[in-house]
Formats: structure tokens, C-alpha cells, sequence
């Protein structure tokens, strides 16, 4: 199975600053749109996650600019994942006509609605967990 979600956005104008570059903190909603497309492609997605009451908060983040992009590029992100019980990770590289314009990750604890406590996804939502269990494994750096 496939472990990677490509998706095509076109910079909007809204996501431009005055000099008509991608403003940086756009790149983290297309991360969103990333992950969400990901996890619809593997068989679950975040509204039925969230229903059954286990959320994704993100725990951790990270960018890394090469290049830019303007408005109206067609740009291409490429979003891949790995679990582990109590965290998901993704990871996402941003292209432009094959070049490298920006790489980044999120890392995602799994909590319960309600008392946003850290839990074992695979024990306390064996069903949710069995979309992801397929995906490579995620080991948390250790600092």
C-alpha cells in the first residue's frame, strides 16, 4: 500500500505578501491539506476520527525553506506518515515543476476528547488505529 498523499494547490493571492512571495505560515495550512487528504487516502479522515473521540493535536512542528513560490504557481505537495501507538507523524515536501521549494513535519500525539489525556491509540481505539497500523513505524526523538 501506498504511504503518500500528492496533491496540487495553485498559490491563492491571499496567501501572497506584498512582493507576491508565498507567505511562509501559508505552508503549515497546506500541511493540513496534506494530512487530510493522507488519512482520507488510507481510509479514515479527521471528522471520523474526531466523531469517535480521539484527536490529533500537534505536539511538534518544523519548516524548511529553499525556495519560493508566488501567486498562482501550481505547486505540488507530497505528504507522507508514520505511527506509533501514542504519536502520528507527517512529513511533507512542497514542489515546484520538480523542484524542492519547502520541506516540514507535524507530529501528533493521540488524546481523548474530553480530558486531552496522551493514550494508546492501538488499546483505546483499536478501530481507528487499525487505518494506520500499515503505515511505517514512529519513534520519537528523545530530547
Amino acid at each position: 500500500m501506498d504511504h503518500s498523499c500528492r496533491i496540487r494547490l495553485r498559490v491563492r493571492y491571499g496567501e501572497a505578501d506584498r512582493m507576491g512571495i508565498a507567505y511562509y505560515a501559508h505552508y503549515f495550512d497546506w500541511f493540513t491539506e496534506g494530512r487530510t487528504e493522507l488519512l482520507r487516502q488510507i481510509g479514515g479522515n479527521y471528522r471520523q476520527i474526531e466523531d469517535e473521540g480521539l484527536l490529533l493535536p500537534v505536539i511538534r512542528t518544523g519548516a524548511r525553506y529553499h525556495r519560493t513560490c508566488s501567486y498562482d504557481d501550481e505547486i505540488e505537495l507530497v505528504t507522507t506518515a508514520c505511527a506509533s501507538p501514542t504519536r502520528l507523524r507527517f512529513d511533507y515536501r512542497v514542489e515546484l515543476a520538480g523542484s524542492l521549494l519547502a520541506e516540514g513535519f507535524t507530529e501528533h500525539a493521540f488524546v481523548r476528547k474530553g480530558d486531552m489525556r496522551p493514550l494508546n491509540a492501538r488499546r483505546a481505539f483499536p478501530a481507528v488505529y487499525a487505518h494506520l497500523e500499515h503505515l511505517p513505524p514512529y519513534s520519537p526523538p528523545s530530547d
